[in-house]
């Protein structure tokens, strides 16, 4: 205790003052060990009285060192025995690196240890040294009487053949994984319910052998494999380090901030559609947010407060530790200021996310099922979250209020990960690090008084005891016999029933097949059911008659779960697929989720039928994507059906499905479908869903890299049908000069028309722009016309320009930014004066000065001249006095409206595309400032802006919104997406630089940015 209580003084005191100048605006840095007091660690006893929890949890100590240190992951074999893989090396790489360029760090150091609790009493007493000489082990996982290991860059299976707890077979599996960057390295080794082994890959790129041979290269996925044939694929991930999944084979993983983030579509649905751009597979589900508030008790480091002094001194500010442990800001000259603007540091927010588990056990009471801990080794806490599992997409909400569930004061205390234990628990392992941090994110000069390594001969694993815990026998399932295994099967403890179903798949005994369907038919435990529907899987002795009594099963994700088994039998037949088509009005969205995605693998009529009638009903976003993933070769087919009857109302996702389905037949190199298509419309009543049908069409082949131009001059295509199409251009045309129509039928026939390339179109849609048009007319009138060449394009718009309105003007500018072409003709129309600099918003300016042709860059120079200044330190330093200026946020709110809301949204104003401001009130003035004028200095890398160039030429640029193996969706501002498929990808570089423009000071007076400073610091964090 008295340890604790000088470690807590220590925290709790300024720091001494340490040698700082500064030389031209810019921070020269001297730190002395004065500045650096070493806090010391916590004997294992001391430490447990450092904890706070919530909800009437305590901590048990497990193991601690000598018998255990640094573990990092860890796995119960079938007798109870721990296997912990103990990462030594931590943090730094042996060879170097692009974030580790010296190298250096301890060759081999990693352990696999084995702790036994031989008396039962629930604590650890005997350790072996399981194997060694590893690097950077991060996870084991139990398989036929050993383990597999990941430590990257390799997969090792790993056994003790002879009995004396040491292994004696090593077998390299794997290799190939990158190890660039330590805190992105692939972990998390799990089993799933398919009896295969799954894996976060990281975020490290990897080249990967199988025994020595080329296997695949892979980067933003996880893996999972057959550990008997040795079968390795690719499935949805690529975050970093935590992996878990729930009691329904739900899987979730975690990166930095995004605490809680669920994997919710499967690559190999996704994939098998390569014309359907889906939305991101992963979902952040918590309701908090990424960068959601935590609530920890541990003192900020010495060293952290060291960096975050020379930060603020980057800015001219000062930091300084309160009496009461806040930090604060004040200006470096007081007497220049009438006011300081103090700020807490923010470390109430989560930062260093790891180790997402879901508690799967029987010894907590029933609120506690299904919760998700999750550690911020940062903060030195656990947090909790109740999870939502009512729809496809979870929600999770904090669960804790105002406090977490282990919070602790030592900051040593570093809960890397978790374990549902045999007894019913969770165990919560604690790497025990004096530092965590990444040795690339700390100052050289701070590194030289640290030692990141300091604790690698420490560790501790905990159990968390909820109050009314119970206390349960662990049950050695290695020794059960056959009746007794097979009824683990519905235990209401996860790591008894993943036990009995992995030893039965691994043993393949047949001769359990008949009690296991036995069970299926009289356990009342659900869980139990689906655990037996995967076994008898797993032994190939799934049958018809069971897949149907299961899809009458009164659970929905035995529903579900049997729907997906379907597509294992080796013959569905039609009672089955009759069956499987009856579900489509199924109450449960998951069945319907499921079943969208398994129609898509049946080559039947009545699974294309059952597909249309789901796209009838409304669905929900998640069931949408699972019906377009199936609708490769049968989307126009199923259009066709759905242009009858098919409305605008709000909330209708059948009009959404029509222009999806449309796109998809347009992306389809294989005109069949899109011929179809547009044949059904010509011969239909010209309507809204007809209209929206035929552009939709348009946009999948513009994505293909075609035209409705080119494929109406394919051979492929009727005589009759192309003088159809002539005819409603003709009729589109007609209506679009026609005053007398409503707005909604004019823009209709923009869409349409849109599509033509003849010289009476064109001048129809010019005809628009004027000022006698109705605004929303003339801007779909512009992006009518950007479908044609930039030549053409610039003849038809800017004879109008000086009657355009400035939205015009901008939407017309970013058309003219698509191509190299399209960017001369802009900059001709600047030198000629016809577009006036003041049209170009500093973004549009940005595009032109960084353009990926030289000559463009140079020509803009020329014209623009340079809207960067060559220093944005000095920019800064020239702005320092408008901190002192007192803002107002409804002037505030005005310029942020006019000058920052087509990236950043507040309420009701802007777009969501920068990052979220809700948590800004932890930045002060001078972090904000510095934002603003150097969008770059500290830019996230996750919203760095990408260039993207098409096979036909055409640029893109924005931030990467989402990714999937067929397509690349890039946001733009005022949340503009443009989708990219993958094949028609020609050139994909990253600018390097924020989305964010610089040169903003421009455009802004001093007192106008201290208004929007104002302003955005006002604004509210809702957040719990």
């Amino acid at each position: 205790m008295q340890t604790l209580n000088r470690r807590l003084r220590l925290a709790t005191i300024s720091l001494l003052p340490f040698m700082t100048l500064i030389v031209h605006g810019q921070t020269q840095r001297v730190v002395t060990e004065s500045d650096m007091p070493r806090l010391p660690y916590l004997s294992p006893a001391e430490a447990l009285n450092s904890f706070k929890l919530a909800a009437g949890f305590s901590m048990e100590l497990v193991a601690a060192e000598p018998l255990v240190s640094d573990p990092v992951d860890a796995c119960f074999d079938e007798f109870g025995r721990l296997y912990v893989a103990e990462m030594h090396g931590y943090p730094f790489s042996e060879e170097p690196t692009r974030l580790n360029p010296s190298g250096g760090g301890k060759p081999s150091a990693g352990i696999i240890r084995r702790l036994v609790d031989s008396n039962g009493d629930g604590r650890m007493d005997q350790s072996v040294i399981f194997a060694d000489k590893l690097s950077w082990p991060t996870s084991v996982c139990c398989y036929n009487g050993g383990i597999f290991v990941l430590a990257p860059q390799h997969l090792y299976y790993l056994k003790d053949t002879t009995g004396d707890g040491i292994a004696d077979v090593r077998e390299t599996v794997l290799t190939g994984f990158g190890r660039g960057n330590v805190q992105a390295v692939s972990n998390g080794l799990q089993w799933g319910l398919d009896n295969r082994i799954y894996f976060a890959a990281g975020r490290n790129p990897a080249r990967l052998k199988h025994r020595g041979k080329p296997l695949f290269t892979i980067k933003s996925s996880d893996i999972r494999f057959d550990p008997r044939t040795e079968t390795f694929e690719a499935v949805t991930g690529g975050l970093q380090f935590g992996h878990t999944q729930d009691d329904w084979g739900t899987r979730f993983v975690c990166s930095n901030s995004n605490h809680m983030m669920q994997v919710v579509y499967p690559e190999g649905y996704l994939a098998r559609n390569p014309f359907f751009v889906a939305s991101s597979p992963v979902k952040n589900i918590a309701t908090d947010g990424a960068s959601a508030r935590v609530f920890r008790r541990s003192p900020p480091e010495p060293w952290r407060i060291v960096r975050q002094k020379w930060r603020a001194l980057d800015k001219g500010y000062r930091l300084d530790v309160t009496p009461e442990g806040a930090w604060e800001f004040t200006p470096l000259d007081p007497a220049k200021t009438t006011k300081g603007i103090p700020t807490e540091y923010p470390v109430g927010f989560f930062t260093s996310a790891t180790g997402i588990t879901i508690y799967r056990g029987n010894a907590y009471p029933d609120e506690f099922k299904g919760n998700a801990f999750v550690g911020d080794v940062g903060g030195n806490l656990i947090h909790r979250k109740t999870v939502d599992s009512t729809n496809v997409v979870y929600q999770a909400s904090r669960a804790d209020i105002q406090e977490e569930i282990v919070a602790s004061s030592d900051t040593w205390f570093r809960p890397v990960n978790f374990v549902n234990a045999p007894d019913g628990s969770l165990f919560a392992l604690d790497m025990y690090r004096e530092t965590i941090e990444h040795p690339y994110s700390i100052p050289d000069e701070i590194k030289a008084f640290l030692d990141l390594s300091s604790g690698d001969d420490r560790g501790r694993i905990y159990r968390l005891v909820s109050p009314d815990m119970q206390r349960h026998e662990v049950i050695q399932i290695g020794t059960l016999n056959d009746d007794e295994l097979v009824q683990q099967l519905a235990s209401d403890n996860g790591w008894n029933r993943d036990t009995a179903q992995r030893l039965i798949w691994e043993r393949q005994q047949t001769k359990l097949i008949p009690s296991i369907e036995r069970l299926f038919v009289t356990t009342d435990s659900a869980l139990g059911r689906l655990h037996s529907l995967n076994a008898l899987a797993g032994l190939n002795s799934l049958t018809q008659k069971v897949i149907l009594a299961a899809l009458a099963d009164p659970h929905e994700r035995v529903r579900q779960q049997a729907i997906c088994l379907s597509e294992n039998l080796p013959v569905c037949s039609d009672k089955l697929i009759h069956q499987l088509a009856e579900m489509v009005n199924d109450k449960s969205e998951h069945v319907r989720f499921q079943l969208a995605f398994t129609l898509g693998t049946l080559k039947h009529p009545e699974a294309t039928t059952a597909l249309t009638e789901m796209c009838k009903i409304a669905q929900s976003e998640a069931v949408v994507t699972a019906i377009l993933s199936s609708a490769r070769d049968t989307a126009g087919t199923i259009a066709i059906h759905l242009l009858k009857g098919v409305t605008d109302s709000p909330g209708n996702s059948s009009s959404k499905l029509l222009a999806e389905l449309a796109v998809i037949s347009g992306s389809n190199p294989d005109p069949c479908q899109a011929v179809a298509l547009l044949s059904a419309v010509a011969s239909l009543e010209s309507n809204s869903q007809t209209t929206k049908a035929v552009k939709s069409l348009g946009v999948g082949l513009s994505r293909r890299g075609s035209s409705m131009k080119e494929f109406l001059q394919s051979d492929q295509i009727p005589v009759a049908l192309k003088q159809s199409v002539g005819q409603m251009f003709d009729r589109a045309a007609t209506d679009v000069g026609n005053a007398k129509e409503t707005a909604e039928v004019r823009i209709a026939a923009l869409g349409i028309l849109s599509l033509a390339t003849d010289p009476g179109s064109a001048r129809a849609i010019s005809s628009l722009l004027s000022a006698s048009t109705a605004p929303p007319l003339q801007l779909e009138a512009v992006r009518a016309l950007g479908s044609r060449k930039p030549v053409e394009f610039a003849e038809l718009v800017l004879p109008n320009w000086r009657g355009l309105s400035p939205t015009i003007r901008s939407e017309a500018v970013t058309f003219f930014l698509t191509t190299s072409s399209g960017a001369e003709e802009l900059l001709k129309a600047v030198e000629s004066n016809t577009v006036a600099q003041s049209d170009l918003s500093r973004l549009q300016k940005q595009a032109l000065l960084n353009h990926r042709n030289s000559d463009i860059r140079t020509r803009s120079l020329s014209t623009l001249g340079s809207q960067q200044s060559s220093s944005r330190a000095k920019v800064v330093a020239d702005h320092q006095d408008l901190l002192k200026l007192d803002g107002n946020t409804e002037r505030g709110r005005k310029v942020f409206s006019k000058h920052c809301s087509a990236c950043h949204r507040v309420g009701e104003i802007g777009a969501s595309v920068a990052p979220d401001l809700a948590s800004v009130k932890n930045k002060s003035a001078a972090d904000l400032l510095v934002a603003i004028l150097d969008p770059n200095r500290e830019g996230l890398p996750n919203y760095n802006s990408y260039t993207v160039v098409t096979m036909q030429g055409k640029s893109y640029s924005g931030i990467i919104a989402a990714e999937t193996s067929a397509s690349l969706t890039l946001k733009q501002a005022e949340a503009k997406e443009t989708i990219i498929l993958r094949r028609n990808i020609d050139e994909l570089v990253s600018t390097g630089l924020s989305l964010m423009p610089e040169g903003l000071e421009k455009d802004l007076s001093h007192q106008q940015l201290a208004d929007v400073i104002a302003f955005v610091k006002s604004i509210g964090d809702t957040r719990r």
